[in-house]
């Protein structure tokens, strides 16, 4: 959390040292993931780019709580690379113009949409959060009933069902919820 912090306010006003630093900490890593996956050195440096100034931009207008830095730059290196090779033929007509454009905002969409999940998330308690993170990590009820000492299967199943219920109902009572389905539709 103290890095994500720094790192921001490094981003927002321009220190180099720092910036370098998050450069040699995390672009390895989108760099790895993005030549796997059909890209090269220049692609990994334009989405690593666009990422930092997506967390600028997002920073300047609301200040979003971030707790791994780290962790937030990758998913949005890799929902931009995602959105990237869907639209890897490029033309230069008025129609990719518009197409690239709805491409920004339903990415724009999609990070929000994460960081709402995120938001409302960290506001189950921490056995909820543990039994989820391990559920949608593809562990098998088995595996988290012995991970966390449950008893029975059943029990595990029951507090996921319940965990998951509570998410459900954090996402659905908030008014900021309303609002990204109405964009979402548009």
């Amino acid at each position: 959390m103290e890095n994500t912090e720094r790192y921001i306010n490094a981003l927002i006003h321009g220190d180099d040292a720092i910036i370098k630093e998050i450069y040699s900490k995390i672009y390895p890593k989108v760099l790895t993931f993005i030549l796997s996956n059909k890209g090269n050195e220049d692609d990994a440096l334009d989405v690593f780019h666009d990422a930092l100034m997506y967390i600028i931009v997002t920073q300047k207008e609301r200040k979003t709580v971030i707790l791994s830095f780290e962790a937030y730059i990758f998913v949005i290196c890799k929902n931009i690379w995602k959105k990237s090779l869907k639209n890897k033929v490029i033309k230069t007509d008025v129609s990719t113009l518009e197409e690239n454009e709805t491409s920004l905002s339903a990415f724009i969409l999609e990070q929000q949409c994460f960081e709402f999940y995120i938001a409302k998330f960290d506001l189950l308690s921490e056995n909820c959060k543990d039994i989820l993170s391990s559920y949608f990590n593809g562990l098998s009820y088995e595996e988290i009933t012995l991970a966390n000492a449950y008893a029975t299967v059943n029990t595990v199943r029951q507090r996921v069902f319940k965990c998951r219920s509570k998410l459900m109902e954090l996402i659905k009572e908030d008014r900021e919820f309303q609002k990204i389905i109405k964009w979402g539709t548009q």
